[in-house]
């Protein structure tokens, strides 16, 4: 047997803790592309924490929810966000400005606001789904067991699928019914009744905020993608099936080579 390991917020995105327990983000990516989630799983994609877009992420969620002192510490423990030279210095870049306009949109609704005060922040919890180990971590845990999920979105404007072909809500495109199905379920596995799951969202575009909860169609919709994108994995893992390229995403264009001309 290998040695406890403790999953906590410093070491939840380690390579130790992927390596023992997938999470929603790995189904979700394993739907998207097959062979770029197991080459990013194998440690041959550089993991995208800290991008541009996750940094924004994460800096809203925290001023949306950490205390100023504690806000003033998470901005000295990334420099990154902040400017350091001209007239600028000390505050946020212009890429990472917006974050807190959007956490005080959401602010702005005192429903919105009650919830986020009074959930528990950062759960992590593990369970087991579709016989493979599973990691969570819920931005927000109610008082009745409801996970709500905090995100900051470019906009709320449909997407266009090229998969599907076919413009998809914006919660849809990012599978995000995935992602709270399976905290639902590993959240249940632990004791919590879990009566609603959904999303606490806002707009880049326009300082716009969402609250969405996913009823049963939905989730059941995503149990079903789950267990299937699960299996495959499961599979690919084990060495009984090959990964499916999307042919799309950056992994699959970096991998195409031309070895002959399409005739049109």
């Amino acid at each position: 047997m290998g040695r406890k390991f403790t999953l906590t917020e410093e070491n939840y995105h380690s390579r130790a803790a992927r390596r023992r327990w997938l999470s929603s983000s790995d189904v979700k990516a394993a739907k998207r592309c097959e062979s770029a989630w197991l080459a990013d799983y194998c440690g041959k994609i550089k993991h995208e924490e800290n991008k541009p877009a996750f940094a924004f992420g994460h800096l809203f969620e925290a001023a949306l929810t950490l205390p100023g002192p504690q806000y003033h510490r998470y901005l000295a423990a990334h420099p990154e966000l902040c400017s350091s030279r001209g007239p600028t210095k000390g505050q946020l870049r212009a890429e990472y400005a917006a974050a807190p306009e959007l956490a005080h949109a959401v602010r702005r609704s005192p429903y919105l606001w009650g919830i986020v005060r009074r959930c528990k922040k950062q759960v992590i919890l593990t369970g087991e789904l579709n016989g493979m180990p599973v990691r969570c971590m819920m931005d927000l845990v109610d008082r009745d067991g409801s996970i709500y999920d905090l995100k900051a979105m470019r906009s709320f404007l449909p997407i266009y699928d090229t998969a599907r072909e076919e413009y998809l809500d914006w919660w849809a495109y990012w599978n995000y019914p995935i992602q709270l199905y399976i905290y639902r379920e590993i959240a249940r596995q632990n004791g919590l009744a879990v009566p609603r799951v959904g999303l606490i969202a806002a707009s880049k575009a326009d300082c716009d905020v969402q609250a969405l909860a996913f009823g049963d169609e939905i989730m059941q919709a995503a149990a079903a993608d789950t267990a299937y994108t699960m299996q495959r994995m499961a599979q690919i893992l084990a060495g009984q099936e090959e990964p499916t390229a999307c042919g799309r995403c950056a992994w699959c264009m970096s991998r195409k080579r031309i070895t002959e001309f399409e005739m049109i």
